[in-house]
């Protein structure tokens, strides 16, 4: 008996991915259509239908590899050693730019599915949530470090620091689609950091 062979997949998985990320980023999921993703991969429907199950499951995809390349890379940057302070400085001034150049009409992803997607798509609620946690964390461990370093005074709680800081964070984003003013963004992220004070 003839067993069937399966094709062998003629497209790279990541980058179909990175591609149809930059078109959600772009137009949001709803106004993407599977036409703009086959457009925009050069991968037919029917084999993004068989990689990725449909347009929801590539866009979850989408949002994972946004996690990994972009939130990802910043957030390590917070884990390198030294001074706390220049550490956020750089990671917001990171934030600040992006906002104002490149991603200036973009946003950022995350921000955008928390909004488009996640108050009716658990899915994307949980990707979301999971990706602030992870923010979350990152702060809240360069938080203690500089407490027990003694850079950060022993009645502030890492914790609420943390999450005041990721709520800047993505704040920062959201003011950047209507505000793009590099010194306005700058003032925000000079009034967070005197928290550290």
């Amino acid at each position: 008996m003839e067993t069937a062979v399966a094709r062998p997949r003629e497209f790279d998985k990541e980058e179909v991915v990175a591609a149809a990320l930059a078109v959600f980023w772009r137009q949001g999921y709803q106004a993407t259509s599977v036409q703009d993703l086959v457009e925009a991969t050069g991968v037919n429907r029917g084999s993004l239908y068989d990689t990725f199950g449909d347009k929801h499951g590539l866009f979850l995809e989408a949002v994972e590899h946004y996690r990994r390349r972009f939130s990802g890379r910043r957030l390590k940057r917070l884990e390198q050693p030294g001074p706390l302070r220049p550490k956020l400085a750089a990671f917001f001034g990171d934030v600040v730019e992006f906002s104002v150049g490149e991603g200036r009409l973009l946003g950022c992803l995350m921000t955008n599915a928390a909004i488009e997607m996640a108050p009716h798509d658990r899915e994307t609620a949980l990707a979301v949530a999971a990706n602030m946690g992870s923010m979350e964390s990152a702060f809240r461990r360069a938080l203690a470090a500089a407490q027990k370093n003694g850079e950060l005074s022993a009645d502030k709680s890492p914790r609420d620091l943390a999450r005041f800081l990721t709520a800047t964070a993505n704040g920062l984003r959201v003011m950047a689609k209507v505000t793009p003013e590099r010194a306005a963004l700058k003032s925000v992220v000079r009034i967070a950091l005197q928290a550290l004070d």
